[in-house]
């Protein structure tokens, strides 16, 4: 079972009290606003996992109150990723996924990649099924481009974040179908593919795709 909204508040606020305010406003309307405890049900117990574009490290400090043994966040965005993360289980790396080695149990991209260019997320999906143990999973959480009026909102949001605080890296905003996701796993190999959508309650179009590589 997954940890309590509470729970998780007070573990946040903990984790991050030492943050600019700035940033822990930040922390916190992204957490109100994403459905971070509807996707720790995937997080493998025990499991070493690869967060790639972690941000300032939300979902890695929830993945490791839900049972993961070690999470290797990766950020690029040095605004984020040298902000200081005292936490047992996890490491901070600032880098780029292209600079990690290494196998995972799982890998997990938690809304990154609509800032991707379209042709460099095949080499980013290769490189998660290159990275997984046989039978790990792939976790990625995402907006489901078919949900027109919520997209149009999600659209207007970070452009309004961009212009007014800039706090994320990247251009555009280049969301895939179902159906070209799914392609481009099963191009790479992946099995065992599923989408859900988690968005019940809240006004972006939240979905978490799963698939494994063959054991």
């Amino acid at each position: 079972m997954s940890i309590g909204y509470v729970r998780a508040l007070r573990i946040l606020h903990q984790t991050f009290r030492g943050h600019p305010p700035g940033v822990r406003l930040h922390i916190l309307i992204r957490f109100f606003t994403c459905p971070f405890l509807r996707t720790l049900d995937l997080v493998p117990r025990g499991g070493r996992i690869l967060d790639i574009g972690a941000g300032h490290g939300t979902f890695a400090r929830l993945a490791v109150e839900q049972g993961a043994r070690e999470v290797i966040a990766v950020e690029p965005d040095l605004r984020k990723s040298l902000l200081p993360l005292r936490c047992p289980g996890i490491r901070v790396v600032a880098a780029f996924d292209d600079a990690m080695r290494g196998s995972f149990d799982a890998v997990a991209i938690y809304d990154a990649t609509y800032r991707i260019p379209i042709a460099e997320r095949e080499g980013l999906y290769r490189r998660a099924f290159e990275r997984l143990t046989p039978g790990g999973i792939f976790i990625l959480k995402d907006m489901d481009a078919s949900h027109r009026w919520k997209m149009s909102w999600a659209r207007l949001q970070e452009k309004i974040s961009d212009a007014v605080l800039g706090i994320s890296m990247g251009s555009g905003f280049i969301y895939e179908t179902r159906e070209e996701i799914f392609a481009r796993m099963r191009r790479m190999g992946f099995i065992d593919l599923k989408a859900r959508e988690i968005d019940t309650g809240y006004p972006h179009s939240h979905i978490v795709y799963t698939a494994r590589k063959p054991s």
